[in-house]
């Protein structure tokens, strides 16, 4: 995928208020730190984890196309949704999607939040 997954564990000593996630390719910055929720574990392997991110996150340079069906696993739960394909704006490269319907009652995952699929470097 298009992001670089730099940490394994998080520990910041700084505020997360100028902290940004960056498209891996072209490095715009498009997720603050501070918008993000939670990690999607049932989505986790080595490679890759799944990070979802609340509704009016302050994204920028990121561009949306096309809907379509999916699902979010999360806490032993499956939920049905609609999910929109987001991308960077400056090179094109596929960052996650922002999610347009849910079909089942979740506690947490919503319309309007984000997900980005996160990879680590090799």
């Amino acid at each position: 995928m298009s992001v670089y997954f730099f940490f394994d564990k998080i520990t910041m000593t700084k505020p997360t208020l100028n902290v940004w996630f960056c498209c891996f390719f072209c490095k715009s910055k498009y997720a603050p730190f501070n918008s993000l929720i939670k990690e999607l574990s049932a989505h986790r392997n080595e490679e890759k984890c799944w990070l979802l991110f609340r509704l009016n996150s302050g994204l920028q340079n990121v561009t949306f196309f096309d809907e379509g069906p999916s699902c979010i696993r999360d806490e032993g739960q499956t939920t049905l949704i609609d999910i929109t394909r987001m991308e960077c704006s400056n090179c094109g490269e596929h960052l996650g999607g922002k999610i347009v319907h849910v079909h089942d009652k979740h506690p947490i995952i919503c319309e309007g939040q984000y997900v980005v699929q996160l990879t680590k470097k090799t």
